[in-house]
């Protein structure tokens, strides 16, 4: 996200300094892009660069129920004068050199950069006024700035350091997951855009027990399985163990497409990554991405949701830096309130697939297919988002099991 909103903000005029802790490239989860983060790429005009990674090419989804039947989302773009829908794809990558082509073109656009560790924000008058560091030397310095954005992803820097609202668990806040690299799996290899080999593959044992392949490559793959906690400690496993049982036994589709079990790239483990923040930001900072909210990793909107609030915070920084006498209340209160919105699109897509999963597989393959392809690509800000009929439908439907009141409902 850091490097992705330094690329905004250097389109809007404003030169950002990229403080990063670890070494580019770094191993990194997170490789299947939305339709819209696709088209983010484009818009920052990077296009060429993926191409020349040759990364899979991702055209939809195929969600495979526990007796491993398919529904396909396909990966479709709104015309911007018709509003019809297109043919559109986006890619499969993987994110140690997805994310250094980001920082690489950041750097060659004009971003400034230091590799060091950041310590603690800094207070002045009420509002955040810069950034303690340790530098190359082992010695603390303060970098002032204008506005510190806060791109810390799962790190939360600012949340834990008490500068947002309280960090609060999730709705998915107890699983677990865990995941590596295989090769040689049986991917699918038809002509039609459901059958590509670069797709996303996402296979359902039962509520919240469920695993993702994601092709790397024609013979790499990446897959994980999350599950809650409890039960991966119940099985009494050790992670490597675990994750090779059951990649063998949660799907018959997923066990179908196994050939190897033996894992090409370390298995690691992530826990404990639902969660939320109020008030991320105000005078002076501005959150984006996972250092305020992560959902659930289902949908793979993690690297979307860093690349979108990376633009429209830059948009929210270039009208603050503008205004004459600044302003008494929070400067990026609608940046805050826009994202809060599309945030709370994806939770209740999210929440939707697996408190309803029946009707959320009769919208997806038959009633409403446009509306969910929205909200898969990631269109989820704005009138669009507000006047789909499927996301209205989704919030009526949590909101009756959550006994809650929804005004205009």
């Amino acid at each position: 996200g850091g490097a992705a909103t330094a690329l905004h903000l250097i389109q809007s005029g404003i030169k950002p300094l990229i403080i990063e802790r670890q070494n580019f490239p770094r191993f990194h989860i997170g490789e299947s892009l939305t339709g819209e983060c696709g088209n983010a790429i484009r818009k920052l005009d990077l296009e060429k660069e993926l191409l020349a990674q040759n990364y899979p090419v991702k055209y939809g989804v195929n969600v495979y129920n526990p007796h491993g039947t398919p529904f396909w989302v396909e990966v479709k773009k709104r015309c911007p004068e018709t509003n019809a829908m297109l043919p559109n794809s986006t890619w499969s990558v993987t994110r140690s050199s997805f994310d250094k082509i980001l920082l690489d073109a950041a750097l060659a656009r004009g971003a400034e950069y230091m590799q060091c560790e950041a310590v603690a924000p800094i207070q002045e008058n009420g509002q955040i006024a810069g950034l303690q560091i340790w530098d190359g030397n082992g010695a603390l310095e303060n970098l002032h700035c204008e506005v510190l954005v806060d791109c810390s992803g799962q790190a939360t820097f600012l949340a834990n350091r008490g500068v947002t609202g309280p960090k609060v668990k999730g709705g998915y806040a107890n699983q677990i997951g865990v995941y590596s690299q295989i090769e040689d799996m049986t991917l699918d290899l038809g002509s039609e855009p459901s059958k590509s080999f670069g797709n996303t593959l996402i296979f359902y044992k039962e509520r919240d027990h469920w695993s993702w392949t994601i092709p790397l490559a024609r013979n790499l793959v990446s897959v994980g399985v999350v599950a809650p906690a409890a039960y991966f400690k119940a099985q009494s496993l050790d992670k490597t163990e675990y994750l090779r049982r059951e990649i063998l036994s949660l799907n018959p589709e997923l066990t179908r497409r196994i050939t190897k079990t033996s894992f090409v790239e370390e298995v690691r483990t992530v826990t404990s990554y639902s969660y939320s923040t109020t008030n991320y930001s105000g005078k002076g900072f501005v959150c984006v991405g996972d250092a305020h909210q992560f959902t659930d990793p289902i949908f793979s909107f993690g690297v979307f949701l860093a690349m979108k609030e990376g633009e429209l915070a830059a948009e929210a920084i270039k009208k603050h830096l503008g205004e004459e006498g600044g302003t008494n209340g929070n400067p990026f209160a609608e940046y805050e309130a826009v994202t809060g919105e599309g945030q709370d699109a994806i939770s209740d897509l999210i929440d939707t697939f697996w408190e309803y999963p029946l009707v959320f597989t009769r919208m997806a393959s038959v009633e409403a297919q446009d509306d969910i392809t929205d909200l898969f690509a990631g269109r989820v800000y704005g009138d669009l988002m507000r006047n789909n009929p499927s996301r209205k439908a989704m919030r009526r439907l949590l909101a009756k099991r959550r006994g809650e009141v929804l005004e205009g409902a």
